[in-house]
């Protein structure tokens, strides 16, 4: 996936410097001969050709330098005091055409140098659109390899990245064959930085899913990984959530994160999912609390993130949770496919044309009808 706005940034920076340059060289040659023009021949401005074609050397080849330094010479001596000049100090002029060409050379190793700087930034910014593009592979696969069992609830999920890679992580962690676990979680920033840890969660988190049982415990283990291994910023909001067919019922955990949304079947009630605790790796020694509901046939749960809600339109107004929740509510008899896609295809049409500011999940879990 390319940024076509990135692709051409230095190449078109490059290309509209030395349009400009050439225009204030072709524009200061101009000035200079109408000079000439006006106040000669008793006085000559010839001496103010030195600075534009100093500034060709430094920025043109050498072939357009060595034409412009003739042209100005040609118009020095057509417009400056040629009847009362000498052949001698004609002469004194091209020898110092000369020794000017002599500088050329120095101010022509400058502009190679330039020339090379551009070059150069031209392949770091293609190697390291090259990484990102690896980066973006590899964490489609891993969330492609993120799949709920089949046959057990009809569960969707699509995360759309505000840039090539995202920030955003979702994941379904089988326990048992009537259980498994929902996991969203929202990487403090976004793009490549925020991607990276996207990785450590899912390992740390999978690890601890097969030591402890209960989410209090996995997340305040959690908790204490990242806060003593990461940054104080890298920091991100999660929810984790444990679907059990067997008896009906869902576990969950939300540590600082958006909270999820519930629709019921019948008469479409809302009811929005929030307890636990702060954001993973922000504070050391937090407690996470746990919240339990029963589930019915029919019910459906939205888990979310804030590309989601907050969402813009061009005149600053957010998308919101109650307007998510009243599509869903419309729309809860919908296949979870069909939910998700319908979630994100509204706040595309509600952004307009403003660009995505971050990240968008969205994962439904509906619970079928007996």
């Amino acid at each position: 996936m390319r940024n076509s706005h990135d692709d051409g940034t230095i190449d078109s920076l490059e290309l509209r410097i030395k349009r400009v340059e050439s225009v204030l060289i072709l524009l200061s040659i101009a000035a200079i001969a109408s000079g000439d023009y006006l106040f000669g021949p008793r006085i000559s401005l010839g001496y103010l050709y030195l600075i534009p074609l100093s500034y060709s050397a430094l920025t043109h080849p050498w072939s357009i330098t060595v034409v412009l330094v003739t042209v100005c010479v040609v118009l020095r001596e057509t417009f400056g005091p040629f009847a009362y000049a000498s052949w001698a100090l004609i002469a004194r002029d091209w020898i110092l055409v000369g020794a000017f060409l002599a500088v050329v050379t120095t101010l022509h190793r400058l502009g190679a140098a330039r020339a090379a700087f551009f070059r150069q930034a031209r392949e770091q910014r293609d190697e390291l659109r090259r990484e990102v593009e690896m980066a973006a592979a590899i964490q489609r696969q891993i969330l492609d390899q993120h799949r709920p069992p089949e046959g057990l609830l009809d569960v969707a999920a699509s995360m759309i990245p505000a840039k090539v890679v995202g920030g955003d992580y979702y994941d379904f962690i089988p326990l048992t064959p009537r259980r498994f676990g929902v996991v969203i979680a929202d990487v403090a920033g976004k793009g490549l930085p925020a991607a990276l840890l996207m990785p450590a969660v899912k390992i740390a988190l999978r690890t601890l899913v097969s030591e402890y049982y209960a989410l209090s415990d996995i997340l305040r283990q959690l908790n204490g990984i990242f806060v003593e291994n990461s940054p104080a910023a890298s920091y991100f909001t999660m929810v984790c959530a444990v679907f059990d067919a067997e008896r009906s019922r869902l576990v969950y955990s939300n540590a600082g994160h958006l909270p999820v949304l519930r629709v019921r079947p019948t008469a479409g009630e809302v009811e929005w999912l929030a307890t636990g605790g702060t954001a993973i790796g922000l504070l050391p020694d937090v407690e996470f609390e746990t919240g339990q509901v029963d589930v019915e046939p029919g019910d459906v749960f939205v888990f979310y993130t804030d590309g989601i809600s907050e969402a813009h339109d061009e005149a600053g107004l957010e998308f919101g949770r109650d307007r998510l929740a009243a599509l869903v509510t419309e729309h809860r008899r919908e296949r979870a496919q069909a939910l998700v896609s319908l979630v994100h295809s509204a706040v595309t049409r509600f952004r307009g044309g403003e660009p995505p500011f971050d990240d968008a999940t969205v994962i439904v879990v509906r619970i079928p009808n007996s």
